[in-house]
């Protein structure tokens, strides 16, 4: 496997030598990180507390969370088969709330451009990280409030689209949700401060691919110049106030 994409093209070729793995069953995600010195962690995981302990911490802020988008009808758009929590915390991930969930992408391009676009590390090397996963989702654990789950699992961000309603008219977070083709994986709270590439996995193999600085700006170049809006990676009032949220409780 190609180990570094200095150009876009790089990452076409990388996508060339995946596909034996797709033909032979394997599920392949991704998730761009614009510098190696990001570690594969959840923003909960790389946080430190103001006050009390990190759980606390977490659930202090998710209650906050839940409060302020009460009058909200999100519940609307969940499956049935959802727990409540980790449906409201799947969106607010997608709006920028500390949590436990880390996000994963089935787009190749997504994740690339995730890893490229960060103007503030422009000059450093990123990495694309890609998950290559054997077996069915763990939909077991998408009924599990995210506080209580046990393993380290992979889940799919299933959403209800309502009759007659396009994805123009959904919540922010659910548009990401939706353009971003997303899964995430959740930890248990024991494992909240180890990089997921320190844990040992089941049906689950990890591997890093350095993206260069040069790269980058070839990347985008290559990519829909529409992508950032495609990827709805627009300021709302509401992410405003999520971070406020979130900097009661973390540094």
């Amino acid at each position: 496997m190609k180990m570094i994409i200095d150009n876009f093209d790089d990452s076409l070729a990388l996508r060339s030598e995946l596909s034996s793995l797709q033909m032979k069953g394997y599920h392949l995600l991704y998730r761009g990180h614009a510098s190696n010195s990001f570690e594969l962690l959840s923003m909960v995981g790389r946080k430190i507390p103001i006050n009390g302990n990190l759980l606390d911490s977490e659930k202090r802020c998710f209650q906050d969370y839940k409060d302020y988008i009460a009058d909200r009808n999100w519940i609307q758009y969940k499956v049935s088969s959802y727990n409540d929590n980790l449906f409201y915390m799947s969106i607010g991930r997608h709006l920028g709330l500390d949590c436990r969930l880390l996000d994963w992408t089935a787009r190749l391009e997504t994740a690339l451009f995730f890893a490229s676009a960060d103007e503030g590390v422009v000059h450093e090397n990123g990495h694309l990280w890609i998950m290559i996963y054997k077996g069915s989702v763990d939909d077991a654990n998408a009924k599990t409030d995210p506080f209580d789950i046990k393993r380290v699992a992979l889940i799919k961000k299933d959403y209800l689209v309502p009759q007659n309603m396009s994805m123009e008219n959904f919540p922010l977070g659910e548009q990401r949700r939706f353009a971003q083709n997303g899964f995430f994986t959740i930890v248990p709270t024991d494992l909240l401060t180890t990089p997921l590439d320190h844990i040992p996995l089941n049906n689950m193999i990890l591997k890093k691919v350095e993206i260069t600085a040069n790269a980058k700006k070839n990347i985008l170049s290559a990519l829909s110049k529409c992508y950032e809006d495609y990827l709805y990676k627009r300021n709302s009032i509401i992410e405003t106030d999520i971070k406020r949220i979130n900097s009661m409780y973390f540094e």
